[in-house]
């Protein structure tokens, strides 16, 4: 039988158990790969804790990972495109990813001028940039602030704005100023005033809250309502009339297949990551969440160093 981390239950990242699972078999329109790397986002953190687990309550053994990358091992009924032997990319709505095997219904496939390692890195950041960008409907011209500009998301939609002709102004910590500008993006620094030095700036048209850190009552005032606000993550959405987007299927429909590209070009760069073995997924979620890793922490499985 082939292994996976499963959650023996809700809690300290202690209850993430390195221990031997069924073989998924692939339904209609899954692949199964033979997972090589699998991305830690954020939200897995979370459903761990069981702070989610009344909106998105987790089966007994679940296992976590919305992203991962490896090879095709088997297809189910009605795929096409994809054989056994392909390498690709995956993003996984169902989880699983932090597994030898996984199964996947979106997927595209991995350049071989692409790692592992970046391929696991890129599916769900990927997805969330385009598609917020998409539901906010920021055009050539206009002034975007984003929220949490350093982050895994907001890295890749500060790229993807500037990339379409948009002004960026991109909300970091002191530690990410200089990325900022790196990626075409005008940094403004957290902390209080913010709002002042927003408005310094000029006007903003839509604010991307990637951050989810209680920041809705400026992004609101800035925008001048919340119309053309819209966060990840923050749960007082709603008390402010502003749009919380969730991770669905329609979101952001080829969003893979445009950001791999670019990746495989050397036109988009990610958040900094490094690896760990995935037996140690356990060891990997406290160091994230002792906020002294700035880095990305991305799974790996033997094979994946290519």
């Amino acid at each position: 039988m082939p292994n996976a981390i499963v959650m023996t239950g809700y809690g300290p990242p202690d209850v993430l158990k390195w221990a031997e699972v069924p073989l998924p078999e692939p339904g209609e329109g899954q692949i199964r790969i033979k997972v090589k790397a699998a991305g830690i986002s954020p939200t897995d953190l979370v459903l761990r804790a069981g702070y989610l687990k009344e909106a998105i309550p987790l089966p007994a053994d679940a296992v976590l990972g919305y992203e991962a990358a490896g090879t095709v091992d088997a297809t189910g009924p009605g795929v096409t495109g994809a054989s056994a032997g392909d390498d690709v990319t995956t993003l996984l709505f169902g989880l699983g990813g932090y597994a030898e095997y996984a199964l996947a219904s979106i997927w595209t496939r991995k350049p071989d001028s692409v790692s592992w390692i970046d391929a696991a890195a890129l599916p769900s950041s990927a997805e969330a940039a385009v598609g917020v960008l998409r539901q906010l409907n920021v055009t050539s011209g206009e002034t975007l602030l984003l929220f949490g500009g350093g982050g895994s998301v907001g890295i890749i939609a500060t790229q993807l704005a500037v990339g379409q002709g948009i002004k960026v102004i991109s909300a970091v910590s002191e530690h990410d100023e200089a990325l900022a500008r790196e990626l075409g993006a005008t940094p403004v620094r957290y902390g209080a005033g913010i709002a002042d030095r927003v408005r310094a700036l000029g006007a903003v048209d839509a604010v991307f809250d990637a951050a989810g850190k209680g920041v809705l009552a400026d992004a609101v005032a800035l925008a001048g309502g919340p119309e053309r606000v819209i966060t990840l993550s923050d749960p007082a959405a709603a008390d402010f009339g502003v749009r919380l987007s969730e991770p669905t299927p329609d979101r952001a429909p080829g969003a893979l297949d445009e950001t791999i590209a670019l990746l495989a070009d050397g036109r988009l760069r990610l958040r900094a990551h490094k690896s760990l073995p995935m037996r140690q997924a356990a060891e990997a979620h406290r160091q994230l969440e002792s906020g002294t890793v700035h880095e990305r922490i991305i799974l790996t499985l033997p094979g994946s160093a290519g």
